[in-house]
């Protein structure tokens, strides 16, 4: 391999590794079955296929000659590594970066394994064969000179005489300090010496250790290519099973050709049937969906307020309530409101409800109906912490059913809420069914006034001196809600000077000037997250 060519490809090998540090990053999972996904794929294919040439006209004896006439094998050689090193990088931007598919995932980690060992086996063994030649041919000239030397000194054996009190390892460390031919490059020695045969001898050595030590590499990384044309053919399966796979679940839906005189026409018919069937199916689960999610929005609104009541006092904090007796006895009635607001969400495709307001909205009800739903199925408890619904973790249970999938509080606020739309507000909106929570209004959040009521429901919750927001002039400390605390990476850099920032911007006008004049020596506390049912049931009794 030439030097232009071995750097053109390093390259190619370089970028191809620098697309994988995509899955890392990035990932679309329907870009693979998209148009240019598709194409992508098929030219990545087709690409990987061109290297079966060289090994079948290198190891076919009787079809070499015939396609030797047309195409020199080192041309094939040179299609087989372009080829080889492209095609995988037009694959790689085919899969989109998607984890979702066992066999998709093994035909990229095999892809990656042949080109690498391809490349390094290919590289090295070049490199081997090279320096073999390259000391054999030093060794014919070393041996050469020997053989020279050794004839001049035959005429003279008393020379030899000279060599005899540095014999050993010492000596020949020291022999240079008191052999008066010693030269400095033994290259260019013209005058026969024992010191000469001496340095001869040893290079012949050296060179012919060499050889075999580079014979010895060259002959493990045969095996390597060996290794690399298996890994190879099971690449070729893993990949005729994947087209196999596209074929079946995809392409087998289109019309045969042979069931049309004009192919070209039917197949035009076709896609834009498809395309308009697929647009209108489309739009009606669109519609379909969001009329579910207003009738969940309608039911459970109608839940939230007759339930809701005015803050009472629990365990010494001021928190807005529900009576979660009455919630308990709505389960099982076919005509409540948390039955049909039940129902409702089953209906509901998510991904049909586009990333607007209203589907913000939507998941934040949805957290705060099955926070609702945990502790009314469990009821009587006095936690959603409570034994009676978890061994500790009610955040990870998936019991939310929506559509066709199960859903977890954690999985909706972390994984789609927080991740979607990047509003620190909505770790105030979704109620963990506790006394520490912020308060609430009688309604649910509305598209319509989300961003009106994610203000409110903040600032609300920073007027609460007993769990939201208390100073102490004197000791220069702020107390904050536990929510601050335990998701302050979200409010700027996570510092408290962030968490100051968000504060003063929610509090009054009082405590913004306070802040600002007392700003460098202000110590964060923090209110011990009260975990107890915000149930009208628990409210500490008056004296």
């Amino acid at each position: 391999m030439k030097e232009r060519e071995r750097a053109v490809v390093t390259g190619l090998v370089v970028l191809m590794l620098l697309l994988w540090l995509g899955f890392i990053f990035h990932q679309s999972p329907r870009f693979a079955g998209s148009f240019w996904g598709g194409m992508l794929g098929v030219s990545g294919a087709l690409l990987m296929l061109v290297p079966l040439a060289y090994l079948i006209v290198k190891r076919i004896k009787w079809l070499k000659p015939h396609v030797t006439k047309h195409v020199s094998m080192r041309t094939l050689l040179a299609w087989h590594i372009y080829a080889g090193i492209l095609g995988p990088i037009l694959v790689l931007l085919h899969t989109g970066h998607k984890f979702n598919s066992l066999l998709g995932i093994t035909l990229t980690t095999m892809t990656m394994i042949v080109v690498v060992s391809g490349f390094v086996g290919r590289y090295l063994m070049n490199r081997f064969s090279t320096e073999i030649r390259e000391k054999k041919a030093l060794l014919k000239e070393l041996q050469a000179e020997y053989q020279q030397v050794s004839d001049q000194l035959a005429g003279t054996p008393q020379t030899g005489t000279v060599l005899l009190p540095f014999r050993g390892i010492l000596g020949q460390l020291t022999a240079s300090l008191f052999i008066r031919d010693f030269p400095a490059d033994p290259a260019n020695v013209t005058v026969a010496s024992p010191y000469t045969m001496m340095r001869l001898s040893e290079s012949i050595a050296d060179v012919e250790y060499a050889i075999k030590t580079h014979e010895t590499f060259k002959k493990w990384f045969g095996k390597w290519l060996k290794f690399h044309i298996v890994v190879s053919f099971i690449l070729y399966l893993l990949m005729a099973l994947h087209i196999w796979a596209a074929i079946h679940f995809g392409i087998r839906w289109f019309t045969p050709w042979y069931t049309s005189t004009s192919y070209y026409s039917q197949t035009l018919e076709n896609g834009a049937a498809k395309s308009r069937l697929r647009s209108l199916e489309n739009s009606q689960q669109t519609e379909s969906s969001i009329a579910a999610a207003n009738q969940f929005s309608l039911y459970f609104g109608n839940l939230f307020k007759q339930h809701w009541r005015s803050p009472v006092v629990i365990h010494g904090i001021r928190t807005t309530v529900f009576d979660y007796t009455g919630i308990a006895a709505e389960i099982g009635q076919p005509d409540s409101n948390y039955s049909r607001a039940m129902q409702a969400l089953q209906q509901v495709d998510p991904e049909y409800l586009g990333n607007g307001n209203l589907e913000k909205a939507f998941w934040i009800n949805v957290y705060n109906f099955g926070a609702m739903k945990l502790a009314a199925e469990n009821y009587p408890v006095t936690s959603i912490t409570d034994p009676k619904i978890s061994d500790g973790n009610p955040w990870g249970i998936k019991d939310i059913l929506i559509g066709n999938g199960q859903y977890s509080l954690v999985q909706i606020e972390r994984e789609i809420l927080l991740k979607k739309f990047d509003d620190p507000r909505i770790v105030f909106a979704v109620s963990c069914a506790a006394v520490s929570c912020p308060d609430r209004t009688d309604e649910i959040f509305s598209a319509e006034k989300i961003d009106q009521q994610l203000e409110e429901i903040v600032g609300g919750l920073l007027s609460n001196s007993t769990k939201g927001l208390s100073i102490d002039t004197q000791r220069k400390v702020i107390t904050l809600s536990w929510i601050l605390k335990a998701d302050r990476r979200l409010f700027g850099d996570g510092s408290d000077e962030g968490l100051l920032d968000f504060v003063r911007y929610y509090t009054t006008d009082e405590n913004r000037d306070w802040i600002d004049a007392n700003r460098g020596d202000i110590k964060l506390e923090f209110f011990t997250h009260d975990w107890g049912l915000n149930d009208i049931a628990l409210a500490d009794k008056k004296d």
